[in-house]
């Protein structure tokens, strides 16, 4: 006999818990409709060589599956399959403007207390087919009204650009390309801070001159961005002087868009992991829980698409994490839990009742109510402690003096009133509740 568990990074989502997440992909998914994403779907497995090739990081994350000799693997992220549709699907608009929310899985030492899982859902939002920074400055804007509707307050969204990164690496190692080595190195500091950077450097090859140099150029934005001086920096450095101009442009679009200048951090050490980025790059971060990690986190990656076909389409978006945020939203006290979406019961006394009964829940669940009608004709102090349970907010009592008169009694178990009132009555009354009225 089997024993029943789940495999380590995996979790099963009773009612309580899982209505509270439908509660917060609601907001996100509105959110999304709101700035014009229409939804998408992907499968959960691709062909192996579809996922592969990306970024060396997410290359070690996949989960390997044959069938049929056939190569294949479940996908790590929705933005490597988000580019598989635009080269597949040719008549897609531009600019393509799509929201996922699905699950995706890696192959990672789960760290729980950070909302790090091996299944996790991804809510993404992206925009292809344009160059714009108006297009990234509105998936800032988005991300900033999502995080401000859940309740959370004390977050910051750091910006930057891997063309500053790039530029850095020229600047100070006179070698673009040893940009991808030293992101993945900076990419840490907030994990390993600047002695466990440096020694992450060393172990890539670069000397302690280069630390120190990465050190005082990071240092630049440490009490805000000094446009002028970056650019004064990366004099004769093209590469570097066009991230400044994309950071400062994204930053002024997004003010702009209605985020309050004090959220927005640009930040010369965020690096991000994905090697397939080109431009801007954005994360949200809670400074006073650093342990959790990135709330959101995303960027410009306009040469992903070109992995399937010889087009280039300029792309950019942003990952939510839906469990990095439910994590975040318990250890504040803004996630809250329901063991049930059931408006109304509907108690049974006698056999001879549940016509009755079972007439009242259809007309109600015709109203738009979510009803449930209790099976047997148990002792009604029974039925009472299941709604109570439950937090179902009212009870209906349909006796047979209230079938004969043709009333109804209502209970309402927040309060522990109850009415006995004309059926006709009954719907105004319920919605009463919503209004706060009773």
């Amino acid at each position: 006999m089997a024993e029943p568990r789940t495999f380590r990074g995996t979790r099963d989502f009773l009612p309580p818990e899982l209505i509270g997440r439908r509660r917060i992909q609601e907001i996100i998914e509105r959110t999304y409709q709101r700035y014009g994403f229409q939804p998408l779907e992907t499968p959960a497995i691709e062909y192996f060589d579809v996922l592969t090739g990306k970024s060396d990081e997410t290359d070690k994350l996949i989960y390997k599956l044959e069938h049929r000799g056939e190569a294949l693997g479940l996908r790590y992220d929705l933005t490597v399959p988000l580019a598989r549709v635009v080269a597949q699907y040719k008549e897609l608009p531009r600019p393509f403007k799509r929201y996922q929310i699905q699950p995706v899985w890696r192959a990672d030492r789960p760290q729980l207390r950070q909302g790090r899982f091996r299944e996790f859902v991804q809510c993404d939002a992206d925009i292809v087919g344009t160059a714009s920074l108006l297009a990234d400055a509105e998936i800032v804007a988005l991300t900033d009204e999502i995080l401000r509707a859940l309740g959370f307050e004390g977050f910051a969204i750091r910006l930057s650009s891997r063309k500053l990164l790039r530029g850095m690496a020229r600047l100070i190692c006179g070698d673009e390309e040893k940009v991808f080595p030293l992101c993945r190195c900076i990419d840490k500091l907030d994990k390993i801070g600047w002695d466990g950077v440096k020694e992450e450097l060393i172990e890539c090859g670069f000397d302690d001159a280069v630390r120190d140099r990465v050190m005082k150029f990071c240092g630049l934005w440490n009490n805000g961005p000094d446009w002028k001086a970056t650019e004064g920096a990366f004099e004769g450095i093209e590469v570097g002087l066009d991230g400044v101009r994309e950071v400062h442009e994204v930053y002024e679009r997004s003010i702009q868009l209605g985020v309050e200048s004090q959220r927005l951090k640009p930040d010369l050490t965020l690096a991000r992991g994905l090697d397939y980025y080109t431009g801007p790059i954005f994360e949200t971060v809670l400074p006073d829980r650093s342990h959790i990690g990135s709330l959101s986190g995303g960027g410009r990656y306009d040469g992903l698409v070109a992995t399937f076909t010889n087009e280039q389409v300029p792309a950019t978006g942003t990952t939510l994490g839906l469990d990095r945020i439910q994590t975040a939203m318990t250890e504040i006290g803004l996630f809250h839990e329901e063991p049930s979406l059931t408006d109304v019961l509907i108690a049974q006394f006698d056999e001879e009742g549940l016509p009755a009964a079972l007439a009242l829940a259809s007309r109600l669940r015709k109203a738009d109510f979510n009803v449930e009608v209790w099976y047997e004709p148990n002792r009604l102090k029974k039925q009472l402690a299941y709604a109570d349970r439950q937090k179902i907010p009212f009870v209906i009592l349909l006796g047979p003096d209230e079938r004969a008169a043709g009333t109804v009694t209502v209970k309402s178990l927040a309060t522990g009133e109850q009415k006995t009132i004309a059926e006709r009555e009954l719907v105004n009354i319920i919605n009463g509740r919503r209004s706060h009225e009773w």
